[in-house]
């Protein structure tokens, strides 16, 4: 049996760009990891990314922020 990775929303807290692409740090709960952010290269600090195995899938979005109404 093997186990599953958990998907988070992370807060992007900084990111870099380094020989294995572009690295972000960020928040989970009051911890910090590191994610690669090669998938979402729009995310900045401040941002909230899904992330998956130690890589940030997609950029989350308020409904406020892109405007749409429910």
């Amino acid at each position: 049996m093997s186990e599953a990775s958990p998907v988070y929303a992370a807060r992007v807290l900084a990111w870099s760009a380094g020989p294995d692409g572009r690295v972000g740090r960020v928040s989970v709960r009051g911890a910090q990891l590191e994610v690669a952010l090669d998938l979402v290269p729009e995310a900045a600090p401040g941002d909230t990314v899904l992330v998956h195995a130690g890589v940030a899938l997609a950029l989350m979005r308020d409904d406020a922020e892109t405007g749409r109404e429910e």
